[in-house]
């Protein structure tokens, strides 16, 4: 398990950040609130470890608790009114596709806080079935229910369900369903992709085309989203012929712009040049150092770890956190502002790298050895 201690690190500070955020504004005793929340994981994981049901009960647990947790929570939600919210993250969706239904140009809409919405073409188009039932916020539980799938395929029953149980006790998270936001939602939907094409061994030289418009259309939920995949096929992708990679990087732009045709044609001047466009909301976040900072450490960490399947959602998780640590790190110099909880700075982005964490603790816990299941390379 040592070699599993920087997730585990990571799953536990992503989870005190929320604990101490939430837990201050009521009580001068969030220290030890954080402490007991540490103490309670590390001993979960601890049990975790040496339990070992039968394969039978694992499926039966998996399902019954998914189902019930699942219950729960969306009961909850609807308890919960969201327009009472201060996180608009849901609005920017189901007002997005009011508008769109009723004629009006979508990326004009404004969220319940008053804001404009970030979220890509295909993000939004993928919420349409959850808007016509009336909350956008159950996009979450099929994205559990296709990201348990995926794992309990790829690997076993008991594999998902001690992810599941993870996810339960994880504040981070449950914050993420409570306020209906769907950032968890588009990564844990990322890392179910990733887990998929490395199962089948999807490689890029055979896949090159298909490949190519999966990225583009991963990129039309939130850019970030791209980062996974990238690191999936880096290296796959560095060691091609230049046609190759031509064909790949013209057909994943060609993807990502053909997402945005119809609202380019419909009001083209209002998507690129409004002050609060997409483009915009969604790169605001540091700057263009930052940026070339981060793609100098994700290229060096893809040449250097020639064998990074070994340990792609360690390392996925670990590049989402440097993305953020880099553009908060820069806001903190730039505005003297370090302190985290504050409107200046969202935590909520560093739950982009927890389904690729859960992935690797679980991998940990279920006593694993990450070389002996993965191949080498895509690429070959």
């Amino acid at each position: 398990m040592r070699k599993y201690l920087l997730p585990i690190l990571f799953y536990l500070f992503i989870n005190v950040l929320f604990v101490d955020k939430y837990t201050l504004r009521v009580t001068e005793w969030h220290y030890i609130l954080d402490a007991l929340y540490v103490c309670v994981a590390c001993a979960l994981m601890v049990g975790l470890y040496y339990w070992k049901p039968r394969p039978k009960t694992s499926m039966i647990l998996l399902y019954s608790a998914g189902l019930g947790y699942s219950a729960l929570l969306i009961a909850l939600q609807y308890k919960i009114d969201p327009l009472g919210l201060q996180v608009d993250r849901w609005s920017a969706i189901h007002y997005f596709l009011d508008n769109l239904f009723q004629g009006i140009y979508p990326y004009a809409a404004q969220t319940h806080l008053g804001g404009y919405g970030s979220p890509f073409p295909v993000w939004q188009v993928l919420h349409i079935p959850f808007y016509a039932i009336g909350n956008v916020g159950l996009s979450f539980f099929a994205a559990l229910a296709l990201f348990l799938f995926v794992i309990a395929r790829s690997r076993s029953a008991h594999f998902a369900l001690l992810t599941l149980i993870l996810l339960m006790a994880s504040p981070a998270i449950q914050y993420e369903i409570v306020v209906r936001s769907d950032l968890f939602t588009n990564f844990m939907c990322v890392c179910a992709l990733c887990e998929w094409l490395r199962y089948k061994s999807v490689r890029f030289t055979d896949h090159t085309l298909l490949l190519a418009i999966i990225a583009g259309l991963c990129a039309s939920t939130r850019l970030a989203a791209v980062i996974p995949l990238a690191l999936l096929y880096g290296y796959a992708f560095l060691q091609s012929g230049w046609k190759k990679q031509l064909l790949f990087v013209l057909t994943a732009c060609g993807t990502f712009v053909c997402t945005f045709v119809p609202f380019l044609v419909w009001g083209g001047h209002q998507l690129l040049f409004f002050e609060y466009n997409p483009f915009v909301l969604q790169t605001r976040q540091g700057s263009p150092l930052v940026f070339a900072i981060f793609a100098l450490v994700a290229i060096a960490w893809t040449v250097y770890k020639k064998d990074h399947l070994q340990h792609f959602h360690y390392a996925a998780g670990g590049l989402l956190t440097i993305l953020v640590v880099l553009a908060f790190g820069y806001d903190i110099v730039r505005t003297g502002n370090g302190d985290l909880y504050s409107s200046s700075y969202d935590i909520t982005y560093f739950n982009m790298a927890l389904p690729f964490y859960l992935y690797t603790i679980v991998w940990g816990l279920n006593h694993e050895s990450v070389s002996e299941t993965l191949p080498s390379s895509l690429g070959d």
